[in-house]
């Protein structure tokens, strides 16, 4: 397992977008472009040849070479510094090591979704992506509502259960929106079927809600008054349903290290399925181990 310290400045100095020169690539690298320029970060445009042939490795850097001419007669990559990765070899070893020796502080990557949520556009390897990368990691899905990935998300949406890696997330999204200047929403969902009738119903909601408050300080500085949701039954079915609601134009998740076959499975798969479905990007990040 690889290991990082994660940052709560969230300063983004090393940013790298992981493309396949697909059309949902190519979104992320939209993103991923926006990201480097808005703070001043190095993007690393990332491709990896799962075939070990030289013919294939030059393939993907002519692709690579023209994907970068696109995005220079654009004048997307204006003001940014880049540099244009092509590497041979399994995908997440090669990623893996990029992410250490070039001190990586957010992956980027797209996903269409058309065979199912566990399957990004990179293949299923991309699950590796996005459950073993050691920083932040901002999925870009198939469902994009139409926005300007130039424009800092406006409102950025947080979910939280108060377990330890959803409270890290909460911090995170803070920290965004003051750096952002973005509005701030934070979601709690109940799933006990014993809170979800009558009074206690009720009841619960406004115990909830009471406590998401007590998440931002009274001195915390935002642009907006923070919103706060509580909404009862599946946590990923609310989660997208408050964030078309509200018209979010970032997600933030917190996510734990879990093994294989363990219980936290379950709480991946939810992942998953957000991100595929959502109509914004999503940033999911790790709290500390």
């Amino acid at each position: 397992m690889l290991e990082h310290k994660p940052n709560l400045q969230l300063k983004l100095d090393n940013v790298l977008v992981a493309t396949d020169f697909s059309s949902s690539s190519k979104m992320a690298v939209l993103y991923a472009t926006s990201i480097a320029r808005r703070h001043a970060s190095k993007l690393f445009v990332t491709h990896v040849v799962g075939s070990q042939s030289e013919a294939a490795l030059m393939d993907g850097w002519r692709a690579g070479q023209a994907e970068m001419t696109d995005q220079l007669i654009a004048h997307r990559l204006d003001g940014i510094r880049y540099e244009l990765l092509v590497r041979s070899g399994d995908i997440w070893t090669v990623l893996s090591r990029l992410i250490i020796e070039q001190g990586i502080d957010l992956v980027v990557v797209g996903t269409h979704g058309r065979t199912g949520v566990r399957k990004f556009v990179l293949g299923s390897v991309a699950q590796s992506i996005f459950r073993q990368a050691p920083c932040p990691v901002l999925t870009v899905g198939p469902t994009i509502a139409d926005q300007d990935p130039e424009m800092g998300p406006e409102r950025i949406l947080t979910a939280t259960g108060f377990a330890p890696h959803s409270l890290w997330a909460v911090r995170c999204a803070l920290r965004l929106a003051q750096d952002l200047h973005s509005s701030l929403g934070l979601l709690h969902v109940v799933t006990d079927p014993s809170e979800v009738s009558g009074d206690a119903r009720d009841r619960t909601r406004d115990e909830r809600l009471a406590r998401l408050r007590t998440l931002i300080s009274s001195d915390v500085r935002l642009p907006s008054a923070p919103v706060f949701f509580v909404e009862f039954g599946l946590v990923p079915e609310k989660i997208l349903q408050t964030a078309a609601i509200w018209k979010a134009n970032l997600i933030v998740l917190g996510l734990r290290h879990v093994e294989e076959g363990s219980r936290g499975e379950t709480t991946w798969a939810k992942a998953y399925e957000i991100v595929c479905k959502a109509s914004c990007p999503v940033l999911t990040v790790r709290g500390p181990e």
